[in-house]
């Protein structure tokens, strides 16, 4: 097999020779590779008889070590190579959308580092990344990529490649916490208001049913039963993607009467089709896209500044009931929320309380 190796190389060499280091005081090995000064360490402190067993035998002995360093090299597995692997083997994981954006932040995760040796990404080499991602890109933003990167990194210490996992300790960015942004009751009437046809119907069913936007569009007809006043909230579309509720969660909650009587007029409307909500040339929406720029444009024409799309209609929904003192599970059941912790942190707008009532 060395001979082999040593077959394919190309140049003159010139005559090995024996080298001490100035520091270890170890034995190195010095050769001429393709025009290129080589050398290698033995390893082994340098004595009079190991120097001179070395030159008797410095030829065969300089090509073992080269031929070691660079069959250890062949075997360092890059990072461009090993995450893509990972995002490929692990995609059962995920439904189409969401491995369309993973296999998005891995290659954005290849352009910095490239075809790095897994071995050679230090703490040192993530918190760099980190700080540079974090001048162009929210806190938020980064610790999706953090995420992204840590299952690539976990399966390479899984697999023996790498002895440490690198990530584990720098400090994930520190998300700012913000006032959850929700529409104002006088808000929501203007909205409701000022705005007709499916348009309407639209909003006043996402302000009272607190569906995600992916699955008000994805709605169909058979999935309402409006004589028990069940939804059953089975799938989302995303980007003409279809597929499960976020989690996977599918759920049967209660129809509100606000959100049932903007169906009953809706379903004037749709009623013969499949989908609940359709574009104007009568097809399913794609996504979400066209509906938020309505209610965008709406605001701006009634006067409200923070605009807003169905998304804060959702938050609206959710502080909405907090509000009214319902019970926490079934707000959750109802959101499709496993704890209150997300809930509360980005769903939960400011609660108002009649002090008087405790006064009393």
């Amino acid at each position: 097999m060395i001979a082999s190796f040593l077959a394919n190389l190309k140049g003159d060499f010139q005559v090995a020779c024996t080298v001490i280091h100035p520091k270890s005081g170890n034995v190195l090995l010095e050769n001429n590779v393709n025009g290129k000064i080589i050398r290698l360490s033995t390893g082994k402190k340098a004595t009079s008889k190991l120097i001179g067993w070395y030159k008797a035998h410095i030829e065969d002995e300089f090509w073992k070590l080269y031929y070691q360093k660079n069959q250890e090299a062949d075997q360092r597995m890059a990072f461009s190579e090993y995450a893509r692997y990972i995002v490929d083997i692990t995609q059962s994981n995920r439904n189409e959308f969401s491995q369309r954006g993973e296999i998005k932040k891995v290659e954005r995760l290849i352009k910095y580092f490239g075809d790095m040796a897994l071995e050679d990404i230090k703490p040192s080499t993530i918190q760099a990344w980190q700080d540079t991602y974090l001048k162009t890109l929210a806190p938020k933003t980064v610790k999706e990529y953090r995420s992204t990167l840590s299952v690539i990194l976990k399966f390479a210490y899984n697999d023996d490649l790498i002895r440490k996992n690198p990530l584990s300790p720098v400090k994930s960015p520190k998300l700012p916490r913000r006032v959850v942004d929700i529409f104002s009751n006088e808000e929501r009437d203007l909205l409701l208001e000022h705005s007709n046809g499916q348009l309407h119907n639209l909003i006043q069913f996402a302000f009272y049913s607190g569906l995600r936007a992916g699955e008000i569009i994805g709605l169909k007809w058979e999935n309402v039963d409006l004589y028990l006043n069940k939804i059953n909230v089975c799938m989302r579309v995303r980007k003409g993607t279809i597929d499960l509720p976020k989690g996977d969660k599918i759920r049967l909650i209660d129809l509100l009467p606000q959100a049932k009587e903007a169906l009953l007029v809706q379903r004037q409307l749709t009623g013969l089709s499949t989908y609940i909500f359709h574009s104007k040339e009568g097809k399913p929406y794609f996504s979400e896209t066209s509906i938020t720029q309505s209610i965008q444009e709406l605001c701006k024409k009634i006067g409200i500044e923070s605009g807003g799309g169905l998304q804060k209609m959702r938050r609206t929904h959710n502080t909405m009931l907090k509000q009214c003192g319902l019970p926490l599970d079934w707000i959750l059941h109802q959101m499709g929320h496993e704890t209150d912790e997300v809930n509360r942190n980005h769903y939960t707008g400011t609660i108002t309380v009649d002090v008087s009532k405790i006064i009393a």
